[in-house]
């Protein structure tokens, strides 16, 4: 049985930034996937290195057919998203 596009994109990320924590799911409406990573490698990297990390591993391993189908995935450092849990 073939892999998801979310099971892909896991194990994409997971493998791109090792040790990271993935979390990921389908917003709706519209079913279009987002979520975060949260990887210490972030860490004194501007937000926008960040996000072209993020998209250079994505668009090396997934079609602009199915890319299409991704929103928004933040990238946090860990004392970043431990922040903003303390702050919900």
């Amino acid at each position: 049985m073939a892999a998801t596009l979310m099971q892909r994109l896991r194990q994409i990320l997971a493998s791109a930034f090792d040790g990271a924590e993935v979390s990921l799911r389908r917003h709706q409406p519209g079913g279009r996937i987002g979520g975060s990573i949260t990887w210490e490698g972030f860490e004194g990297k501007p937000q926008i290195d960040r996000q072209v990390e993020l998209r250079r591993a994505i668009n090396e391993h997934v079609g602009p057919e199915e890319r299409v189908q991704v929103s928004f995935i933040l990238t946090l450092t860990p004392a970043e998203q431990s922040a903003m849990a303390e702050a919900t």
